[in-house]
């Protein structure tokens, strides 16, 4: 007979941490669940504690691969997964003790096929709780507005609990950084019913190696490649959604072209610069109108489709006067 549930979690690199992540979720208070722990190929001494897991718990079963990110770990997981459910936990987090006893229930009770509760972020100074509403129920097309806006919740897969019949044809794509954006909201679209509460269940870390930290760190302009992806799926799927997107798209194209600008190595990235402010111009009807953005960034968006180069001259320009 099939678990009720099956919760992944990556290991990479994380021996200080994954003790108190592994605990946490022995501890549930729903017991009728199988862990998967995917050693990817950690250089430490992660893929023995796991092992030490799976000896003293029948629930954990331990996959050992080669080195190949989060992503195919992940993937790694679903393909032997047996859960009727399943669950994402980072190995460096933790998660509160009913959190997926919640969770399922809330998917039964109300015949939803993605549960989502909220999370306490410990970022360097400082603690921030999210969410306080209470039980709210979405249809499909109110949980894709409801994850693009990210207000009730967002893309992240952390804080959910999928039905794994949804996760049948769907991957995570690999190679990419923002893989959970580029995942969730084609599992959303297979949903019927999402349900969200604001309980804050899981205990995220806020790491300067996180994966959106590196991206950063390292200027992939994968956000924006997403983006773009998504807004032409929900431009054929949900239309009154495209400018939810057209946002998202905007801000990841101008946080990169920020930082490029600023970067003193510009031609190292200069393929990048074009290929995002290119991809900004295409969309500039679309976010021209946004109400969103002051008229500053509207002269920024203007100069841009004039000519990209002008968009750094008067981001650096800007930052002399400042």
């Amino acid at each position: 007979m099939n678990p009720k549930i099956s919760i992944i979690v990556p290991v990479y690199k994380v021996e200080p941490y994954i003790r108190k992540c592994v605990d946490s979720i022995l501890a549930q208070t729903l017991t009728d669940f199988e862990l998967i722990l995917v050693d990817d190929g950690s250089p430490d001494n992660c893929g023995v504690i796991c092992d030490e897991y799976a000896n003293i718990d029948k629930r954990v079963k331990v996959i050992h691969k080669e080195n190949g990110g989060q992503a195919t770990a992940r993937n790694a997981a679903l393909d032997i997964a047996k859960g009727d459910y399943i669950g994402f936990v980072d190995s460096d987090d933790w998660i509160e003790p009913d959190m997926y006893e919640l969770l399922y229930n809330m998917c039964e009770k109300n015949h939803c096929e993605i549960a989502n509760c909220s999370s306490i972020i410990y970022f360097k100074n400082k603690m921030v709780k999210n969410g306080k509403h209470s039980l709210t129920i979405h249809n499909r097309n109110q949980s894709m507005r409801a994850m693009l806006e990210g207000e009730l919740y967002d893309e992240v897969v952390w804080t959910k609990l999928i039905k794994r019949n949804l996760l049948e044809d769907v991957r995570f794509p690999v190679g990419v950084m923002y893989e959970d954006t580029a995942f969730t909201y084609k599992v959303i679209h297979k949903a019927n019913k999402v349900c969200c509460i604001g309980a804050s269940k899981y205990h995220y870390i806020k790491r300067d190696d996180s994966t959106m930290d590196r991206a950063i760190k390292n200027l992939r302009i994968d956000g924006v490649l997403i983006y773009n992806e998504m807004y032409h799926f929900i431009e054929k799927h949900y239309p009154a959604l495209c400018d939810l997107v057209i946002l998202k798209l905007a801000n990841s194209a101008m946080v990169i072209l920020n930082l490029i600008s600023h970067n003193s190595n510009f031609t190292k990235y200069k393929k990048e610069y074009y290929i995002v402010s290119n991809l900004l111009n295409i969309y500039f009807r679309k976010t021209i109108k946004l109400a969103e953005f002051p008229n500053s960034v509207k002269v920024l968006l203007m100069a841009t489709k004039i000519q990209p180069l002008f968009y750094k001259m008067l981001i650096n320009l800007s930052s002399k006067r400042g």
